[in-house]
């Protein structure tokens, strides 16, 4: 690289720290008219346009630096930050995710995807997860627990974010909106020291957890139903009841229970499910009191067979 080149790179760089966006993509510009090929320039400039709020400026940028770098881990983390602000949630966190996947040491990356978690819908709680990793990455970065401050917040656990804003301000202490977040997060203990906030219904693992039981049962029931044929015997109840089991196990997943019913699919395949776990609880029951019947055992397992096949095709599109 040239040394005028890296000077131009340079003055973006600062520019756009300075929020003087606009100057910094004045300044690109017409270098990668000269240079289309300089995927960091195009990064600059992707950088460049999300300060200045300009989203699909900011994708056009980085998609095009992506078509150009090698190491493809920043255009990634620039196309996920512009995707989340489009709102395009599920592209955000697959381009933050393969940024971690190429760089999986680098907290910048982590704290990308900690960001596009914390604002798509259900994933807040794996957000604070993936930013309390960005922090142990690098102790030593204010922005790491500026993140890990914000995504407690958004799940209310006061503790967690006053302890991240402390963190935050000891390594940057002019950063003012970080102090106010502090207070705001201190007037929150302040005012309910004794509650303990509902903890949010995490959508991620509830649909697979619904996958799992829907595996179980299907798999599961269809063994029964092949061991039991002609007539079940009571030795099926050991294997049934493990089956109940190892349901019930999954379902522990599904808490908070009551938010549940707070998104309309997931209470229908639950619905389904439980009906299907319950036939197979009350069929264990009924075989080691010595019934020979498979009724219950198959309306169970079309039960899981119907809830099945919704969960797989449904759950990609939630």
């Amino acid at each position: 690289m040239s040394e005028p080149m890296t000077a131009v790179l340079l003055r973006a760089a600062e520019l756009t720290a300075a929020g003087k966006s606009q100057q910094a993509i004045d300044l690109l510009r017409p270098v990668l008219v000269t240079y289309p090929h300089h995927a960091e320039a195009w990064c600059r400039l992707a950088a460049a346009h999300l300060d200045a709020g300009e989203a699909q400026a900011a994708l056009d940028a980085a998609t095009r630096a992506l078509e150009l770098d090698v190491e493809p881990a920043w255009p990634n983390r620039l196309k996920a930050m512009a995707l989340s602000d489009l709102d395009r949630h599920d592209e955000a966190i697959s381009a933050a995710r393969d940024s971690v996947r190429r760089k999986p040491s680098d907290w910048r990356c982590q704290v990308v995807l900690a960001e596009v978690l914390s604002v798509a819908p259900g994933m807040a709680e794996d957000a604070v997860d993936v930013a309390q990793h960005a922090a142990r990455l690098a102790p030593s970065e204010a922005r790491a627990f500026q993140v890990l401050g914000d995504a407690a917040m958004r799940v209310k656990d006061w503790g967690l974010a006053e302890h991240a804003y402390r963190a935050c301000l000891k390594l940057d202490p002019a950063d003012s909106d970080t102090e106010a977040n502090l207070r705001t997060v201190q007037r929150k203990r302040a005012g309910s020291p004794k509650q303990k906030p509902e903890k949010p219904l995490n959508t991620g693992k509830a649909w697979r957890a619904l996958s799992r039981i829907s595996v179980i049962q299907v798999a599961g029931g269809l063994l029964l139903l092949l061991a039991g044929m002609p007539k079940p015997t009571g030795y099926l109840a050991w294997l049934s009841g493990a089956l109940v089991i190892a349901c019930l196990t999954q379902t522990l997943r599904l808490r908070p229970f009551k938010s549940l019913v707070q998104v309309p699919k997931l209470a229908a395949m639950v619905s389904l499910l439980g009906v299907s776990v319950l036939l197979n609880a009350g069929w264990t029951v009924g075989l080691a009191l010595g019934a020979t019947t498979m009724q219950p055992l198959v309306i169970s397992w079309l039960c899981a067979v119907v809830a099945g096949a919704l969960v797989f095709a449904t759950g990609g599109k939630r």
